[in-house]
């Protein structure tokens, strides 16, 4: 479906940027007029509403009368059309049928003063292209009795939408998702550098950016083992025209449609580019993650689906686009280890063919369409000369998780490290983190959030985050001065059972937090209970290897975390931060208390080597992806482990505004190629995902 260097290549481009090609339809344009549904047959079967980011309708397409003059033949008496209102807001119009894939759907828009030109609403699409097992597993053939679907066109800034559809057909509705372009959206897309923004890494717009307050369902197609082999290239057949504040509102109808109409679970696309040279993350699971799209038969888990937002058919294609598409195309086959200019020898088992694949090619290449357009599809050579150059510069994706403040950012957080929801929350103190250094390791093993509390309130952040996900019980990490009983009975009075998780200090909150869990891994992480910064990364890599934290004094161990660490008798300790942090006699001690164990210190020269030398060793077969936070926010670092743990990624520390070089190395020696930033750009500036320093 689907909406370079100039000085090397300005007249080859002018094939795609130049040329116009067909005429341009009236999909936006003015209205001056009051709205209308009664021009044309056709009756309103459901009008559900706004549900959470879009308001559909489902009408059924009726026998038109008389024929369109382009319909001869026994077609003339198979011709069913219907109006729709589509006065307010971005609206995705799609049509929908049982019978043939032959049967043609087109559309004319009435702009308050007339009907424009009719136009085609693109290839059909078998509904049966989002199954989530996926058509590589299982399925060889289509059904040609399953209902097909236009991919969908966007319409704005008109008054009415009339559309027909031609040839043997049943059942035929047209199905509308209507979404506004609000204030939140104007603010995301503002803070979304563009691709050629000036940052050294692949600024990618993670989900909830463009989904705004809209209850996303995440998808649930499967992850695949084998490496994607290159990517399919698409163009929404939407809009060709529109703002930046406009793309998140597309974003979403997109969505609507594939997800709820389609059946597909989710968005079809891995990624999308659009017109002004942003990316956005499409459908979810992780933009680093081989995840099967629904995007292209036979081709959605063993290639990534990337599209552009707009109609090349019809529409040049904007050199900032092209850029954004060469860039984020050569971050994608650098993640798989493919070389642009490679072919590749692939069966595709549901179409019936084998044939050499480029390891970039248009959708076209693989099915029966016209996607990405005619103008798109004439620099698929160039792109692929352009996309090699640009591997070389290997550039990180870089993607923001944040709010206006820590308990906003800590929500964020939770919410994309749990995309399915929690059944607990841990609620610990927003100013000081020593009593929950070790929530992290505890959450991730018990499908539970990490949340920020203020001395004597609930944040509205997080009670929006307890809601959203389904919360069944809060857990208060800390004694009453770190979170105050009226925390607790605000809590309560909401209904949330509550019970609370401390010590007399932070020593044994360490230790009681460790209870919460069964850890059968044999080893523990320990870390100083007053130098903070190595516990941060420590916590992720404990998460990843399922241990508890436990605190000691730099001088000597606790007798409470004496007791616990008799008790766990494990069968290595891992001790963050060097001697200057943690003296070698806790060491020694370590050694008589567990002569059995191995004691390992892991410590750098500084907050960002240990981070970077403790991820290494957590992760000893490498990770795609890392969660960064500033190496003095301990709270966002502490908040950012639930993320790293739902990632199955390191927590590292760096500056403000640059990778320290200890961090970079464990990039190139972990294969990471995809940072997340834990906090707002007071915390990081984006370059803190990429520029090494």
């Amino acid at each position: 479906m689907r909406t370079v260097r100039t000085t090397m290549l300005s007249a080859a481009l002018a094939l795609g940027m130049a040329t116009t090609g067909t005429a341009l339809p009236s999909l936006a344009v003015g209205s001056d007029l009051p709205k209308s549904a009664t021009d044309t047959a056709g009756t309103e079967q459901d009008a559900t509403g706004d549900t959470g980011g879009g308001e559909h309708r489902s009408l059924s397409l009726e026998p038109s009368a008389p024929a369109p003059e382009s319909v001869t033949g026994s077609l003339a008496d198979q011709t069913v059309q219907g109006t729709v209102d589509v006065s307010t807001g971005v609206t995705m119009v799609g049509v929908r049928w049982d019978g043939e894939r032959e049967a043609s759907a087109s559309m004319r828009v009435h702009d308050g003063t007339g009907w424009g030109e009719w136009a085609s609403l693109g290839d059909p699409v078998h509904e049966q292209m989002g199954v989530e097992a996926g058509l590589e597993q299982g399925v060889q053939s289509l059904d040609r009795g399953r209902e097909w679907a236009t991919e969908g066109t966007i319409v704005m800034d008109a008054d009415r939408v009339e559309v027909r559809l031609e040839g043997a057909a049943e059942g035929a509705t047209v199905d509308t998702w209507t979404t506004q372009v609000t204030a939140a959206d104007r603010a995301e897309v503002a803070s979304v550098p563009t691709a050629g923004g000036g940052s050294e890494g692949l600024v990618v717009a993670n989900r909830k950016q463009w989904a705004a307050d809209m209850d996303l369902v995440p998808g649930t197609a499967p992850i695949w083992d084998s490496p994607k082999l290159g990517v399919t290239v698409h163009h929404t057949a939407t809009a060709p025209y529109y703002t930046p504040e406009q793309v998140p509102a597309m974003l979403r109808s997109i969505y609507q449609y594939h997800a709820h109409t389609l059946g597909w679970g989710d968005m079809g696309y891995n990624m999308v580019v659009d017109r002004h040279g942003r990316i956005w993350e499409g459908r979810s699971g992780g933009i680093e993650r081989n995840v099967q799209g629904a995007h292209a038969f036979g081709m959605n888990g063993s290639w990534f689906g990337l599209s552009v937002l707009g109609d090349h058919t019809i529409s040049p294609v904007p050199q900032v686009e092209f850029d954004a598409l060469n860039s984020a195309t050569a971050w994608v086959l650098n993640r798989y280890d493919v070389e642009a200019t490679s072919e590749v020898r692939y069966t595709n088992a549901t179409l019936g063919w084998t044939r050499w694949l480029p390891a970039i090619h248009g959708h076209g290449d693989v099915d029966a369409t016209a996607c990405p357009g005619y103008h798109l599809n004439g620099l698929l050579d160039i792109a692929r000369e352009l996309v090699a150059e640009e591997q070389q510069l290997a550039r990180t994706a870089v993607q923001r998780f944040s709010g206006e403040n820590r308990y906003a950012s800590a929500a964020a957080l939770a919410r994309e490290g749990s995309l399915w929801g929690v059944d607990r929350a841990y609620l610990t103190q927003g100013t000081e983190v020593a009593d929950a250094l070790g929530v992290g390791p505890v959450a991730s093993q018990g499908d539970a959030s990490v949340l920020l509390t203020r001395d004597g309130s609930v944040p509205p952040a997080t009670w929006e985050a307890l809601e959203e996900m389904g919360t069944e019980e809060v857990v208060v990490v800390g004694g009453e001065i770190a979170v105050p009983k009226s925390v607790v009975d605000a809590l309560e009075e909401e209904g949330y059972p509550v019970r609370r998780v401390s010590g007399e200090n932070r020593y044994s909150t360490a230790v009681a937090l460790s209870h919460e869990q069964e850890w059968e891994s044999g080893t523990v992480y320990l870390a100083s209970g007053t130098g903070l910064a190595d516990a941060l990364g420590g916590a992720a890599a404990a998460a990843h290897v399922g241990a508890p934290m436990l605190l000691t004094r730099p001088g000597a161990l606790p007798d409470v975390t004496i007791e616990r660490l008799a008790e766990l008798d494990p069968e290595r300790v891992v001790v963050l931060g060097g001697s200057q942090v943690v003296d070698d006699r806790v060491l020694a001690q370590l050694a008589l208390l567990l002569p059995e164990a191995t004691v390992d210190r892991i410590g750098g020269t500084n907050r960002y080597s240990t981070s970077a030398l403790v991820a290494q060793d957590a992760f000893p077969d490498g990770a795609a992806s890392a969660v960064l936070a500033n190496g003095f926010s301990p709270v966002d670092a502490m908040a950012g482990t639930q993320l790293a743990a739902g990632r199955g990624a390191p927590v590292l520390l760096v500056r403000k505004n640059c990778m320290p070089g200890p961090v970079s190395t464990a990039y190139d020696a972990m294969g990471i190629s995809a940072s997340r930033l834990a906090g707002g750009t007071v915390a990081l500036d984006w370059d803190a995902g990429s520029q090494v320093c």
